[in-house]
């Protein structure tokens, strides 16, 4: 695993200024091993944070140069002998994938990218042409975000790097803070940075001639359907891709992790690790994080609030899995929403769920695990439900009656959405639509335009929009915008554990799209390709469960237990201007008061994720907006 940057400035004498500054953020990833290239215009630097590689191959080259040509990359690369093949090389050659990544873009040019296969990032350039080429995969756990100015244009798989390359200049970008904020997907390349972008999946930059454009090499909606002969020909296919995708990112793992909750994704992902592992006589350990305590009595019936309940059997079932139940006990929400602010530089959508996230992986580094599988994709695709031809009946109930809430219909919710609405009205508030599940300053709203804004990118606010077709699953699918990985390519550098997710893999991916929808909903049976490919590999009652599983179900229960804390801390927003005019610090007040009041109550749970979000905002607000 690799952390690379590197600068191309365009007025060299302010370069040696420039790398002292990029550097500064990698100091506490305490990397193995630096490598740097340095030219009169040109700085690259790549560092080794973690080796899983094997020690007799040569793929220590953590700059490779060929031909006047220099690379860097964090890769992984799947298809080494396809690639081998194609550049007419030895079978056996034991290039690094430094060198053979730099040998296709010799042989191929700029499109080389769309032969490559795996979670990788790269920057190559290329002296002779003075050409900067920057790429990144089609949807791995990975990130790649640059800047580009007047003086320079820098590159970093960290963020941190390019705010520090010119901290003075960093300005808040407003639309991604609006999109964090409303749940909103602002279908474009910001960071919560203005003048720093991120290259999106699937996409590779190019500086030539002066000029810095942006390529997009993959288009997932481009994939044809499959017709095969029959329907096990599918399942056969499903289960030779999907075991594939994981079979790719465990090959050198030699301690293993996953995060296994009750849920089909995570499951089948851990299932068929195991399995793979079973046969080289070997264990992994999966990590399951539980609430500290009882939380059921206040949620639903179909919700299950201690995934356990499923992992547990799931790990006795598979026979070679320690498993880890993981309670965080000693976790503050506020500390970690401040550490987590510090790492990702960024306001987390989820919030309320990192402190169980970095207490899997202080587990995971405890154990010293080197890799860690997750299944964050699979709705899209593992467990992906199909659609059902023709007119739902709860839909056009639901379309008749006008409900367009976000919970669980119902007449309980029916009723609930409708009073909501009501006094919504009589308020004279006219952001009903994420009034229910945002803290954005109305004023803030306003002077954004951001119901005009929402339009242009076909977003809805109330997620009434129904993915019922095919169209509806590639969109779901399609990485376009995606930032994902970011978040779990910042923790494998924290904690040195390779994340990898098999469930977005490029290959499982295209088959899923391909898959006519019938073989997902077939015998009167929902999810059908995935239960009956995992038909005696996963429980059965786990393939035929209702319940749904939630993480951080105690949420607000740990907030009761920093009260005092979370009561301090909102106090200090009502005194900071820009955070009064981003965020309503009233509304804020308004919800800790109800979630301490009664943190067991069906609605303090959302309250509660609502509220963390917010407070990453604030905290992200008041660091880089003083």
């Amino acid at each position: 695993m690799n952390l690379f940057s590197g600068i191309l400035s365009f007025e060299s004498q302010n370069l040696s200024e420039y790398i002292d500054r990029l550097k500064i953020s990698t100091k506490k990833f305490n990397p193995k091993l630096e490598v740097d290239h340095l030219e009169a215009n040109l700085y690259l630097g790549n560092q080794l944070l973690a080796n899983q590689i094997p020690q007799n191959t040569d793929s220590h080259q953590l700059i490779y140069s060929e031909n006047d040509c220099w690379i860097v990359s964090n890769s992984r690369i799947d298809n080494r002998l396809e690639l081998i093949t194609l550049l007419g090389l030895p079978v056996n050659d034991p290039l690094s994938d430094n060198a053979l990544l730099l040998k296709m873009y010799l042989t191929y040019g700029d499109e080389f990218v769309k032969n490559i296969e795996g979670d990788w990032t790269l920057a190559i350039w290329n002296k002779t042409n003075q050409e900067l080429l920057i790429a990144r995969d089609q949807l791995g756990v990975s990130a790649l975000y640059y800047r580009l100015t007047d003086e320079y244009l820098s590159f970093s798989t960290y963020i941190q790097g390019l705010i520090e390359i010119d901290p003075e200049s960093i300005k808040i970008d407003e639309v991604y803070l609006a999109g964090t904020l409303t749940a909103w997907n602002t279908q474009s390349n910001k960071t919560p940075f203005e003048n720093i972008l991120f290259l999106p999946p699937a996409n590779y930059g190019l500086l030539k001639n002066g000029k810095f454009t942006i390529h997009r090499y993959w288009i997932a909606e481009d994939t044809p359907e499959l017709q095969l002969d029959s329907e096990m020909d599918y399942v056969k296919q499903f289960s030779d891709v999907l075991e594939q995708s994981v079979k790719n990112r465990i090959r050198f793992s030699q301690n293993l992790g996953s995060q296994l909750s009750s849920g089909f994704d995570s499951s089948t992902v851990t299932t068929v690790a195991a399995e793979i592992f079973k046969k080289e006589n070997k264990r992994l350990t999966a990590f399951t994080s539980i609430p500290k305590e009882k939380t059921s009595d206040f949620f639903p019936e179909h919700t299950a609030t201690d995934e356990s309940y499923l992992s547990i059997p799931t790990a006795e079932f598979l026979g070679n899995v320690d498993h880890v139940l993981v309670q965080s006990e000693n976790q503050s929400l506020i500390k970690n929403i401040y550490d987590s602010l510090e790492l990702h530089h960024a306001p987390l959508h989820a919030a309320g769920n990192m402190f169980w996230i970095h207490q899997i992986y202080q587990e995971a580094q405890a154990k010293e695990i080197d890799t860690m599988l997750i299944g964050q994709s699979g709705n899209a695709t593992i467990s992906w439900t199909g659609y059902s031809e023709g007119i739902q009946i709860k839909t056009l109930i639901k379309k008749i009656l006008g409900y367009k809430g976000t919970d669980k219909f119902g007449p309980k919710s029916y009723a609930r959405y409708w009073v909501n609405e009501i006094k919504n009205y009589f308020n004279g508030n006219k952001l009903t639509s994420w009034d229910s599940y945002s803290f954005i300053s109305p004023q803030f709203a306003k002077d954004m335009n951001l119901v005009q804004k929402m339009k242009e990118t076909r977003h809805d606010p109330t997620f009434y929009t129904s993915m019922n077709n095919k169209k509806g699953h590639i969109n779901f699918i399609n990485p376009k915008f995606s930032k994902i990985g970011t978040l779990w390519q910042d923790l494998a550098y924290y904690y040195h554990i390779s994340t990898y997710d098999p469930s977005n893999d490029k290959r499982l991916v295209e088959f899923c799209i391909s898959v006519p929808n019938e073989y997902y909903q077939r015998h009167n049976t929902d999810k059908w390709l995935l239960k009956t490919t995992m038909k005696g590999r996963l429980l059965d009652n786990l393939i035929h469960q209702k319940r749904k599983g939630r993480q951080a179900t105690d949420l607000a229960i740990r907030i009761q237990s920093e009260a005092k804390e979370f009561q301090k801390l909102l106090k200090s927003f009502r005194s900071h201007k820009s955070i009064n005019y981003y965020l309503d610090c009233q509304k804020m007040d308004t919800y800790l008061e109800r979630i301490l009041e009664n943190p067991r109550k069906t609605e303090a749970y959302s309250d509660s994720v609502f509220l963390t979000r917010a407070i990453s905002c604030a905290l992200f607000i008041q660091k880089y907006k003083p």
